[in-house]
């Protein structure tokens, strides 16, 4: 079963310092499926390593892209106007584009694992649309 994974979680897995750290690890690295990156967090993850960890940080998730470490997702066109279904929906979480993108590519994908350190955002969408939240 594969797991769709969230900004926060992946920035974690990276900075042994975070405090998602070790929970983001085993996550990781024990997952029996696939482990899905939404295109859209990898601008996020990249200036997150770059800012607070540095080059070789960043190179290090370039290298795990360009491995096969994760599967890279895109959210078909077709999909935008969900996402904004999605934010009207949850408009008083204050949600962003990106995780109401996320929402919407698990509903596309059929995947019902979401792997994010963002509970404040994440807990009602889990709730409403039967996402299981990991770690």
């Amino acid at each position: 079963m594969s797991v769709l994974l969230d900004t926060g979680v992946l920035y974690a897995y990276y900075d042994r310092d975070d405090a998602w750290h070790r929970r983001a690890a085993a996550l990781v690295r024990s997952e029996a499926g696939e482990l899905l990156v939404p295109a859209l967090v990898i601008p996020e993850v990249d200036h997150l390593l770059g800012h607070r960890l540095g080059r070789k940080a960043r190179r290090t998730f370039y290298r795990s892209l360009a491995e096969g470490d994760y599967v890279t997702m895109d959210l078909p066109q077709d999909r935008y106007a969900r996402v904004g279904e999605v934010y009207d929906r949850f408009g008083d979480l204050d949600l962003g584009f990106v995780d109401a993108a996320i929402a919407v590519l698990a509903e596309v994908l059929g995947v019902r694992r979401i792997g994010t350190t963002d509970r404040r955002h994440f807990q009602p969408l889990a709730t409403a649309l039967k996402l299981e939240l990991l770690p």
